[in-house]
């Protein structure tokens, strides 16, 4: 059976990149939507034996740099860094939780990413190309724009 699910994360500060630090700050029912769409389904393929594989795909987002003086070429560069270091970020944040979950249970940890067996955690940066407010009129619009999308399989 395979099971497929997709949603977003936002609510970063200006230039803030840290997954976990996010996270602390999110209310249980949305910490709890990551766990268990995301970290459990990954955790139980690492640590399963009977054949089960999960693959995340982890998309970071910028909000649009409106910094005067800048040059487009920098403003780019800066929604660039800032989507890549929050797909990063969360990919390693995720990987700290499968590999928690997998010792809990008895088996073995990876020693990193690359040696997960049945587990595929995947980046891109999207920079603001894919704006959810295209022209934020607050600081909490823009927030929804500096976000991360979670794209689950499992099978």
């Amino acid at each position: 059976m395979t099971n497929r699910v997709e949603f977003s994360i936002g609510g970063y500060g200006d230039h803030e990149t840290e997954f976990k630090t996010l996270f602390d700050t999110l209310d249980s029912g949305r910490q709890n939507l990551i766990f268990d769409e995301v970290v459990i389904p990954a955790a139980s393929a690492e640590a399963e034996t009977a054949g089960q594989f999960c693959v995340v795909m982890i998309l970071g987002h910028s909000d649009r740099v409106d910094t005067p003086g800048l040059t487009s070429e920098q403003r780019r560069a800066d929604e660039l860094t800032a989507s890549t270091s929050r797909a990063q970020s969360t990919k390693d944040w995720l990987f700290g939780q499968i590999a928690e979950l997998v010792l809990a249970a008895g088996g073995v940890v990876p020693a990193d990413i690359a040696s997960m067996q049945r587990v595929s955690l995947l980046t891109a940066a999207c920079g603001s190309a894919d704006l959810v407010h295209l022209t934020p009129s607050s600081q909490a619009e823009r927030a929804e724009n500096r976000r991360v999308q979670f794209f689950v399989s499992t099978f």
